[in-house]
């Protein structure tokens, strides 16, 4: 386990606010869902109890997402308090992973550091293996290959003995290297990881591998195979009820027939996906559905069309980044009250030794005089030493009076701080909106040098045709060869659009 101790303490500062947040969750959500309350009425809250939890939360990943992570919040609360490392790991990961589902990447991956610290703390190997899978998983989705490539490796070296987690891992390692176009590694690895999963009839692991053999021969301009392999996994993910799986292989069938300029049956399949996207609430996938929708509208010259998509895929990219941006904000507040509730909680913790240390004296002054005056003398001393106590008891009150005080300043201090967050953010939201002003001007703009461009062409095409009835057989062979003279700057006019118009594709998408 060096390796993982070693690997954990690059990751513990994120496992650290991983940790922050499931506190968090943990006061957002007390109470178990009414249909389970009435399920489990009868049950000893135990760890089967957490486990069965764990389970019907996991199901829902494939439904309701938000559903999962609220019964997980109560499941975390419920392990902690009996201790239970291993179910509260479990919880933490099934979390993140409903922020997977809706594709918030990064706060999916500070759960997954969260719980492989906890798994590693009972060195159970089997999960440990299970969440750096599954933090290589996001590595590979933020583009992030190598960092991918080094925990999913790591996921094999510690639990060899686990098939299960070794046929989906050495498919996630075949697809980051489809990711990097090293498309002969990857399909060794594919290969791997399907005939594991034939072996124990891993529907997930078999489709996933099909959909991949599809995503390298697309790769590869081998349209017609790639759709082959899409058919083949899309009857699993409809029988597996993998929703978020389904709408990506719709999205990749219409990139196939886009391909091969069948642009009704790409239209069909992102029609499909959009259904489906509205039904789980994805906004990742609802951005890259308008990115492809807007791509075969310009295949297809249905510029008007085509701006509406890039507008809509512009604006909700935004909208992500905002809602991003708002929710850390919210978590920081929410850090803020807990750690001010906390420290309310001492002071009373404090006051409330105090007053018995105090009633305590009382009573022992009451009784020593009730013994009579034959003990005055032993009463003197005892009235001393009280009241030397009750002066030490007045310094502590006083000191800590003082670091309350400072705690204060510190409050205070922090409350400027966020002050100042919020008009950096509310800057950034103007910067954007500018920017989008911008883009929609260029757009415009762009539209009008384009009709420009096309007019002279057309109007010697319209001209020529004009010309045609009048014409003798000499004179037609001529108006035809400007035709096709016409004819050919026309089709550089648009080749020209269309490469300006992906040149400025690329050009956002790196900016």
């Amino acid at each position: 386990y060096s390796a993982i101790i070693k690997l954990e303490m690059k990751v513990g500062r994120w496992a650290g606010i991983a940790l922050w947040i499931c506190s968090l969750n943990l006061y957002a959500q007390r109470d178990l869902p009414e249909n389970l309350a009435k399920q489990f009425e009868n049950v000893p809250h135990d760890s089967a109890f957490i486990d069965k939890l764990n389970i019907i939360a996991f199901e829902n990943l494939k439904t309701n997402s938000e559903s999962a992570r609220q019964l997980s919040a109560y499941t975390q609360r419920q392990a902690q308090a009996l201790k239970y490392t291993k179910g509260y790991a479990r919880a933490l990961s099934i979390t993140g992973s409903t922020y997977w589902y809706e594709g918030v990447y990064e706060i999916a991956q500070s759960y997954y550091l969260a719980a492989a610290r906890q798994y590693g703390s009972i060195y159970d190997s089997v999960g440990l293996s299970q969440m750096y899978n599954n933090i290589g998983e996001v590595y590979k989705k933020m583009g992030q290959y190598d960092k991918s490539l080094e925990y999913q490796l790591l996921s094999i070296a510690i639990n060899k003995n686990d098939l299960k987690g070794q046929r989906l891992t050495l498919y996630n390692i075949g697809e980051i290297y489809i990711g990097l176009r090293e498309y002969d590694k990857a399909t060794d690895y594919l290969n791997r990881a399907l005939d594991l999963a034939k072996l124990s009839n891993d529907k997930r692991v078999i489709a996933y591998c099909y959909w991949s053999y599809g995503i390298i021969k697309a790769n590869q301009k081998n349209y017609t195979d790639a759709i082959g392999f899409y058919l083949l996994s899309e009857k699993l993910w409809t029988e597996l009820g993998e929703k978020r799986s389904l709408i990506q292989t719709y999205q990749d069938f219409a990139l196939a027939y886009q391909g091969l300029q069948n642009f009704a049956r790409a239209d069909e399949y992102l029609n499909k996906a959009q259904d489906l996207i509205i039904e789980i609430k994805a906004k990742d996938l609802q951005a890259r559905n308008y990115l492809y929708l807007f791509r075969l509208d310009s295949a297809q010259q249905r510029y008007d069309s085509a701006i509406h998509y890039l507008y809509q895929y512009n604006q909700l990219n935004d909208s992500l980044y905002r809602s991003s941006k708002s929710e850390q904000i919210n978590r920081l507040q929410t850090i803020y009250e807990t750690e001010n509730r906390e420290r309310e909680n001492q002071e009373l913790r404090t006051e409330t030794i105090l007053r018995t240390a105090e009633i305590k004296s009382q009573r022992i002054i009451i009784l020593a005089i009730g013994i009579g005056l034959f003990v005055s003398s032993i009463l003197v001393v005892i009235f001393f030493l009280q009241r030397k106590r009750i002066l030490n008891v007045n310094k502590l009150l006083n000191e800590k009076t003082e670091e309350v005080q400072t705690q204060a300043e510190s409050l205070i201090k922090l409350n400027d701080e966020l002050q100042s967050l919020n008009k950096k953010l509310e800057s950034i939201v103007e910067e954007r909106t500018s920017q989008i002003m911008n883009q929609n001007k260029q757009i415009a703009e762009y539209t009008f040098i384009n009709a420009h461009k096309l007019r002279a062409p057309v109007a010697s095409i319209l001209g020529l045709i004009n010309l045609l009835p009048d014409a003798s057989v000499e004179e037609r062979e001529q108006i035809f060869r400007f035709l096709k003279h016409c004819g050919e700057d026309l089709d550089k006019i648009i080749r020209e659009i269309g490469r300006n118009l992906e040149g400025a594709i690329v050009e956002k998408n790196k900016s």
